[in-house]
This record gives structure tokens, C-alpha cells and sequence, in this order.
């Protein structure tokens, strides 16, 4: 598959059938997981005297999601070095610029489908980079853990197939595909406060007792053990995110058999 396809997936030109469409729509999944997107709102309510500050400034929205994308890269370098201080500062400010543009988009009226095709776009760019500079740190501050560097490698796949499937399931017509435990608010959130444990605790890992009593040293430090953590309930949403599409298309197809024998 061409590496363009995973970032260019919002707006696909797949056209599915109209009663298929339907058929998923009426029989969307109703569960619910406790995501982060869902208190967007709310924490909208909350900085919305500061998008409306930005918004009459008259500054168009693209600019915040230009700037957020800088941030996100630059934090990307600092994790590369191991100097997870300033990564978690400016990863907190992208993702303010992250919220600041589509406030201010839907406060002059300016929220269109190019704009969400391109805050897309700079969202994947930004996980891309971020979660590339944890691969490069492993390299540099963990070069003889090949686990630890694998498991970074797993992650930004994983960040990739989680956007790309809930980008497919919609692009053919399944609704509420935000399922999974990780969502990108999630990730990023879990991934700040590994930072701050690394920044607090930059010492190495213990994972077992050997026979004698004492902790043994395993050369992992808590940020790397944590990322392995973070990583696998990232694959485990990719899993989940691929099931619920399966579940779908076949309740969708079987409701389109069912119509066609009347």
C-alpha cells in the first residue's frame, strides 16, 4: 500500500451503496467508551473567552493548526535528546493550538470541509513526528534494547492504523467510529505524563526480583516501560477499531440480504 494513502484517507472516493449506507447507519454500535473527545465540549465551554480573543484578532485558523504542527515537531526533537521538560511544555501548547483552531473556525464561521481536511493532515504529521522522536531516542539513550526500539516502530504504525481505519470505516459509511481505549487525546495524554514520570524519576527501571531478594536492573527506564504499556493498548485499539468495522459491515450486509428476499 502507498505510504500517501494512510495520510490522505479523510476523504476518500469510494461511493458505497446507498441502502449499505443506510443499513450501517441504522445499525451503528450504541456502546460507549470513555473517551477524552467526549469532554471536548465542555473544555471548549471553558477557553472560550481565549478563542474568541483569538478569533477577533482576525487571525484565519489554518495559523493555529500551522503553529500546533511546528510545536508538535519541535517537541519531537526534544524528546529525540531525552529532554522530556521541554517536550512536555511544548506538547501542552500544541495541543492548545489544537483546540484554538477550531474554536476559532466555528467563531467566524470559517469551519469548512478543506479546514478539517487539513487539521487532519496536521494531526497526522504531528503523531508521526512525535512518536518518530521516541524511536530516535531509544536509538541514542537505549541503542542496545532493540525491544524498546521496536516497540517505538510498532507505535507510530499503530498510531497510523488507528486514524486510517476510523478514516475508511467512515469514508463508507459507519457511524460512531470513535471506539477504543486510545484515542489521539489519550495517547498524547498518557504520553505527557510519562514524560513527567521521566522527568521526575529519570533513574532506571526495576522489573523483578531476582532469587536473592534484590530488585534487578533491566537497563529500562520507567518512561520506556510505561511506552511499552502505551503501545500495547494501542495496538489493542487498532484491534478493536477493525473488529467494530467487521461487526458492521456484516450486520449491514445481512440487513441488505434480508431487504432483497422481501
Amino acid at each position: 500500500m502507498d505510504s500517501h494513502i494512510v495520510f490522505f484517507t479523510i476523504y476518500l472516493h469510494e461511493k458505497p451503496n446507498r441502502q449499505i449506507t443506510e443499513n450501517l447507519k441504522n445499525s451503528g454500535d450504541k456502546r460507549c467508551w470513555p473517551m477524552i473527545s467526549q469532554i471536548r465540549e465542555p473544555l471548549s465551554k471553558i477557553v472560550q473567552p481565549l478563542i474568541i480573543f483569538f478569533a477577533k484578532l482576525g487571525i484565519h485558523p489554518t495559523v493555529f493548526t500551522v503553529i500546533g504542527l511546528l510545536l508538535s515537531i519541535t517537541s519531537a526533537v526534544f524528546i529525540a535528546i531525552n529532554n522530556f521538560l521541554v517536550a512536555f511544555i511544548i506538547i501542552w501548547f500544541a495541543g492548545a493550538m489544537d483546540f484554538i483552531d477550531g474554536g476559532v473556525a466555528r467563531y467566524n464561521k470559517l469551519d469548512s470541509k478543506k479546514g478539517s481536511f487539513i487539521d487532519s493532515i496536521a494531526d497526522r504529521l504531528s503523531d508521526v513526528a512525535v512518536f518518530s522522536g521516541v524511536v530516535i531516542r531509544s536509538f541514542y539513550i537505549e541503542p542496545n534494547d532493540n525491544i524498546t526500539i521496536g516497540v517505538g516502530i510498532v507505535m507510530v504504525a499503530s498510531t497510523l492504523l488507528i486514524s486510517y481505519i476510523r478514516a475508511k470505516g467512515e469514508s463508507i459509511g459507519i457511524e460512531k467510529m470513535a471506539v477504543g481505549i486510545m484515542e489521539r487525546g489519550e495517547r498524547f495524554m498518557v504520553l505527557m505524563l510519562l514524560m513527567f514520570i521521566g522527568v521526575l524519576v529519570p533513574n532506571q527501571g526495576f522489573i523483578t526480583p531476582p532469587p536473592g531478594g534484590m530488585m534487578e536492573t533491566l537497563g529500562l527506564s520507567y518512561f520506556s516501560i510505561g511506552y511499552m504499556i502505551l503501545t500495547a493498548l494501542c495496538v489493542i485499539t487498532v484491534i478493536q477499531r477493525f473488529v467494530h468495522v467487521s461487526i458492521q459491515l456484516t450486520k449491514a450486509e445481512t440487513a441488505e440480504d434480508v431487504q432483497a428476499q422481501k
